[in-house]
């Protein structure tokens, strides 16, 4: 059941595009400060943000490292009490400048309007380590995940890896990307790009929005990955034949 939570809190996570984000206050000491941010998560479950020099969060956290971060899935309609949420407790700190170049561009892949701040405000890359995460998965389905719980089997590629994957699968095979869209979020656009892949799944971007899509297996290797987007692709290729017949 901890095992099902954890990946329940993990897929929350990844389906979600921003978060509200608490760090301790500069300005009023010792109050917490809330607001919504973007954000990116990696293979071990860690949360990427990317920050304005000028913003609190900054300031904030360049005095406490201390942050929270809450994804919720928000109810179209009914109680909201009853639809699952994911708090995650830890502290962030500053990307390392050796890391950032190639962390920067995954990001920009996934927010590509990102692409304009390299030359305002002094953003800069922030990277939360994880604590501890609570999970509430609706009424009574309420767990602590540990941290080793929370992270996962790291792949045996690096950033770089990443993006070459990325853009093999844009330049060679952009129908399989539309037909994944299809057969995962029955959307269907002209446009859509691979923009990551992590070990347990990928995002595809279509009409200004990241979509993630769920992987079958854990892929801790490129053959694995590669095999799993054949899966899929096929599988969207079978559902397109079949409604055709209809």
């Amino acid at each position: 059941m901890r095992e099902q939570a954890a990946f329940e809190a993990r897929t929350l996570v990844r389906q979600s595009n921003v978060c509200v984000i608490s760090t301790i206050s500069k300005n009023l000491a010792g109050y917490p400060f809330g607001s919504v941010s973007p954000f990116m998560s990696d293979n071990e479950g860690r949360l990427v943000f990317y920050i304005a020099g000028i913003a609190q969060h900054s300031r904030n956290l360049s005095e406490d490292s201390k942050v929270c971060a809450t994804v919720f899935d928000a109810a179209e309609q009914g109680d909201q009490n009853a639809h699952a949420r994911v708090t995650i407790v830890g502290d962030a700190t500053l990307v390392p400048e050796d890391e950032c170049e190639a962390l920067l561009a995954r990001y920009e892949r996934q927010y590509p309007e990102a692409v304009s701040y390299r030359q305002a405000h002094d953003f800069a890359l922030w990277r939360m380590d994880v604590k501890r995460v609570r999970y509430i998965g609706g009424f009574g389905h309420i767990f602590w995940i540990e941290k080793d719980e929370w992270q996962q089997a790291q792949p045996q590629w690096d950033l770089n890896d990443e993006a070459n994957m990325v853009e093999h699968m844009n330049q060679d095979h952009s129908d399989a990307n539309r037909l994944i869209l299809k057969l995962t979020h029955n959307i269907e656009a002209q446009d859509v790009t691979m923009t990551t892949i992590l070990t347990d799944g990928c995002y595809l971007r279509a009409n200004e929005k990241n979509h993630y899509v769920q992987f079958e297996k854990h892929c801790l290797d490129a053959t694995s990955v590669r095999k799993e987007l054949v899966r899929l692709t096929k599988a969207a290729r079978e559902q397109k034949a079949e409604l055709s017949t209809i």
